[in-house]
């Protein structure tokens, strides 16, 4: 058994399903925490059900149990301030090695989990270098001063392979030679943060890549694309996607996605940092114009990766086996939403898209979000707009990038497999994931069908 500390990110996909796929573990699992903290600057009082965050019910449950048996503590605060930091990198005596005072001195968490960062994907960069990239520094820092096992984090979606070949997938053959680059501006500062922690001295830290997210209770990846086919179906329209129908868009189910995540950090916790770079490591290519970009952190230390710098990684890409692409996605929507008929604009359309990229996006979703409004109004009984899921896509997403994704070093490393690839039945368990909750919108169509 295993002590875990998780920063940040309760409100986003990864850290909730980890916190309940760990805590659904049974006792006699060596992942099962014998203690697990998670400190967000979201209040979380799972007694009282009260959350500042959206919080799916597995994980309320979950937190619910095991706080009542103490092994879960909740700490709220800015991982930014050292104070917060502190309380958050301290394991509490009783779960120290009890063999002599030195092993005691020197032993933190088993394993640290890092979602912390910007999600905000209109933030402007000053905010990302405060928020992403100084706070990833500060907590890489900490958890060498406080003798954590492991660090494991999360990284987007949002890579390609460095050196524009369409066809390569990121992790596959040759990605310990070159890599791979995001696009987006928040993407790229997570990825600079990655090349920052990645500097850090003794720090034993494995990046982990997911593909687009399927599963219950996920806000991301597939589930806004059912939501844009629930906004067409209310309308009576079809449903038309951009691009190729064989534009790669693998995934990954979130459940699988937690599993890997505690596979990945049971293996490097073993092996240890220089055995786990020498098994698998890739290198993590500048997003940087110029390291202008970083003068706010002149003075910090530990100091943020140089433009010039070569750094490598152990980075492990988790995706599902079924290679999904946007026909698959297309097809599974029809199926599992119902009631949607879906196809592809033509190349003519496409084009133009492409040149018009952020206009097109903003016109998507001011459309889609137009509907939605519409059908959350007209379900019964009628859905507030704070609901927690939205059709609203980002243009890092929309745009004709592939997310092409190889596991194939994360199986042969830590001995992981995906129990589920994406179909139909995927996307029925999303939707009634949330229509148990209350969340998703159940209005008849208004519109005729074309």
């Amino acid at each position: 058994m295993v002590t875990v500390l998780v920063l940040g990110g309760l409100g986003l996909d990864p850290t909730r399903h980890l916190i309940s796929h760990l805590l659904s573990l049974p006792s006699s699992s060596p992942h099962r925490p014998t203690f697990l903290r998670l400190v967000d600057k979201a209040l979380a009082i799972p007694q009282a059900d009260a959350y500042t965050t959206y919080v799916d019910t597995d994980c309320r449950t979950a937190l619910r149990t095991a706080v009542d048996l103490g092994t879960v503590e909740l700490v709220q605060g800015n991982l930014l301030a050292q104070p917060t930091r502190d309380k958050a990198f301290a394991l509490p005596d009783q779960h120290r090695p009890s063999d002599s005072d030195s092993a005691k001195a020197t032993h933190g968490f088993d394993w640290v989990f890092d979602f912390s960062g910007e999600t905000d994907f209109a933030a402007p960069d000053i905010v990302h270098i405060e928020r992403t990239l100084r706070l990833a520094l500060l907590l890489g820092q900490s958890a060498v001063d406080h003798h954590a096992g492991v660090y494991v984090r999360t990284l987007t979606p949002f890579y390609r392979v460095d050196g524009g070949d369409k066809h390569a997938r990121v992790g596959g053959p040759g990605a310990s030679e070159v890599g791979a680059v995001p696009w987006g501006t928040m993407a790229s500062w997570h990825h600079e943060a990655a090349r920052g922690l990645a500097s850090i001295d003794r720090l034993n830290l494995v990046l982990m890549r997911p593909a687009l997210f399927y599963g219950p209770y996920t806000l991301t990846g597939i589930t806004p694309r059912c939501l844009i086919a629930e906004v067409y179906k209310f309308e009576g329209e079809k449903l038309d996607f951009l691009w190729s129908e064989h534009l790669a868009q693998h995934t990954v189910h979130a459940r699988d996605f937690a599993a890997a995540l505690a596979h990945v950090a049971a293996w490097a916790s073993k092996v240890g940092r220089s055995a786990a770079l020498e098994a698998y490591s890739e290198p993590l290519p500048s997003t940087l114009a110029s390291d202008a970009q970083l003068s706010s952190l002149a003075s910090l230390s530990p100091a943020p990766a140089a433009k010039d710098a070569k750094v490598r990684a152990v980075v492990l890409s988790a995706c599902d086996d079924g290679e999904t692409t946007q026909r698959d996605i297309a097809r599974v929507i029809e199926q599992g939403v119902g009631g949607v008929k879906s196809g592809f604009h033509g190349s003519i359309i496409s084009t133009f898209a492409k040149m018009n990229m952020h206009e097109v996006a903003e016109d998507v979703n001011d459309k889609h979000l137009e509907g939605w409004s519409a059908l959350l109004q007209a379900s019964d009984p009628p859905l507030a707009s704070t609901v927690p899921i939205s059709p609203s896509v980002p243009v890092d997403l929309l745009g004709p990038n592939p997310i092409a994704f190889d596991n194939g070093a994360l199986k042969r490393l830590t001995g992981w497999k995906p129990e589920r690839r994406l179909d139909a039945e995927g996307v029925k368990e999303t939707v009634e994931g949330f229509r148990k909750e209350g969340h998703w919108p159940n209005a008849k169509p208004r519109g005729k069908k074309k």
